[in-house]
C-alpha cells in the first residue's frame, strides 16, 4: 500500500492543530497542562516539517525562533498558573499544607468525579479546612474559597491568553513561512 505524501501532510496536520485545541478548551479543567498539550501539537507538526528545512534558511531560522518563542510562552504559562493559584492561597493566609491538600481533592475529585468535580472538591476542601482551621469562622473560610476561585480564573484567563498566542505563531509557521 502506497500512502501519498499529501495524505501524510494533512493527517499530520489535523493532528497537531487537534492537539492546539484540547490545549485551549482543556484549560477550563484545573489540573489540565493546556499549554503544554498545545505545544507538543506545535512539537509534532515541527518534527515532521523539520522546522521547515527545506525552505530558504530565513524561513528555516524564523520557524525556529517561532517555535521557541511558543516553548517560552508554554513553560511561562505553566510557571504562572501554579504561581498564581497556590501563592494568591496563601497570600490569602492559606498555609502550604493545605494547598497542597486542595490540590490532592482537585486531582482526585477530577478522576472520580468529573473535571468540573475536581474544581469543586478542591474549593471545597479550601473552605473546610480553613473552616477548622479558623475557629469556625464561615465568613473568613468563605473570603479564602473566593481567593482559590478567582485566581484560578484569571490564572484560566492568562493560559488561554498564552495558548491563543501559541497558536498565532503556529498559524504564522504554516501559513507563511
Amino acid at each position: 500500500m502506497n500512502i501519498s505524501p499529501a495524505w501524510v501532510s494533512t493527517v499530520i496536520l489535523v493532528i497537531s492543530a487537534l492537539f492546539q485545541l484540547i490545549g485551549l478548551f482543556g484549560l477550563v479543567l484545573v489540573f489540565f497542562p493546556g499549554p503544554t498539550v498545545a505545544w507538543v501539537g506545535q512539537l509534532i507538526w515541527a518534527i515532521y516539517t523539520r522546522f521547515n528545512y527545506g525552505h530558504a534558511s530565513w524561513q528555516f531560522t524564523l520557524t525556529i525562533v517561532l517555535f521557541v518563542v511558543s516553548t517560552l510562552l508554554m513553560l511561562l504559562g505553566s510557571f504562572l498558573d501554579n504561581l498564581m493559584m497556590a501563592g494568591q492561597a496563601h497570600k490569602q493566609g492559606s498555609p502550604w499544607w493545605e494547598i497542597g491538600l486542595s490540590w490532592f481533592a482537585m486531582i482526585v475529585g477530577g478522576i472520580l468525579l468529573t473535571p468540573l468535580g475536581g474544581l469543586a472538591a478542591a474549593l471545597l476542601t479550601v473552605f473546610l479546612v480553613e473552616y477548622q482551621r479558623l475557629g469556625k469562622k464561615q465568613k473568613e473560610a468563605w473570603a479564602a474559597t473566593k481567593a482559590v476561585a478567582l485566581s484560578w480564573g484569571w490564572s484560566t484567563l492568562l493560559r488561554a491568553t498564552l495558548v491563543l498566542v501559541m497558536i498565532a505563531l503556529w498559524v504564522v509557521m504554516l501559513v507563511w513561512l
